[in-house]
């Protein structure tokens, strides 16, 4: 009996030890990991301020280690125009973000600001600032008092962001740089200084290959002459563009 109790007191002794360094290494790992500052790259449309702000709204972001198992490992919710945030810990009370942020498409003006989308047309960012080499859109129609971060702008046909996308690329590729890009009848036109572009509803890769050649020419024959290039119906078998001036 004797040695039933000792080892009962025994086993009694170890599980208390056991609780009591769980404890002391839980301690531990409020006081060391206690989040005290942030260090954040990557982002370019986000200030530092907004994304440590973001992160910080959950209060238990207070413990680095939470931070780190939140958004390494669950589906935790991202600001609108973000991608994803990779944390890692610079060390037990600083934590370094990562972010990767969504591809802006275009631009509107809205309630005063810059309201800026992706290439599925849904509103990413509302912010005072121009993101260099995202094209202003003129004339895309929509319920101003629908919009919503985060969801699809509320337009009659989405396929115009597949257009805006494409014309984007395109531009990048053959180095356009309109200033600005106009869609009011889901036809897109771009505008360099006062020269109009119409290129119509398709086959955009072709036709802009032909503007900055054709932009050259215009400078030449007819220097500080605004007008029309019309390209919408330009295919391959083209035999010649039309420019019209205006009257």
């Amino acid at each position: 009996m004797k040695k039933k109790r000792h080892k009962k007191r025994r086993a009694g002794l170890i599980i208390v030890w056991i609780i009591l360094a769980l404890t002391a290494l839980a301690a531990v790992a409020v006081l060391l990991f206690q989040t005290r500052s942030f260090e954040v790259e990557g982002n370019s449309y986000y200030g530092d301020n907004t994304i440590t702000t973001w992160i910080q709204n959950d209060k238990l972001s207070v413990n680095t280690l939470y931070i780190l198992a939140k958004y390494n490992f669950t589906d935790a919710d991202l600001p609108s125009g973000v991608e994803s945030m990779n944390i890692s810990l610079k060390n037990p009370w600083t934590v370094r973000v990562t972010v990767k942020e969504k591809e802006m498409a275009g631009y509107v003006d809205y309630d005063g600001v810059y309201l800026y989308f992706d290439g599925e047309g849904t509103a990413l960012l509302r912010t005072n600032r121009l993101i260099e080499g995202t094209p202003y859109i003129e004339g895309l129609s929509f319920d101003t008092a629908k919009v919503e971060l985060g969801k699809k702008l509320p337009v009659e046909d989405d396929s115009i962001f597949e257009k805006i996308v494409e014309v984007s690329k395109n531009l990048k590729k053959y180095n356009l740089t309109p200033d600005r890009m106009s869609c009011p009848d889901g036809n897109i036109r771009i505008y360099f200084g006062i020269v109009e572009v119409i290129l119509g509803s398709g086959n955009y890769e072709e036709k802009l290959q032909q503007v900055q050649p054709i932009l050259d020419k215009l400078a030449e024959l007819y220097p500080d002459t605004a007008g029309t290039l019309h390209l919408e119906n330009y295919d391959s078998e083209s035999e010649s563009i039309r420019f019209v001036p205006s009257a």
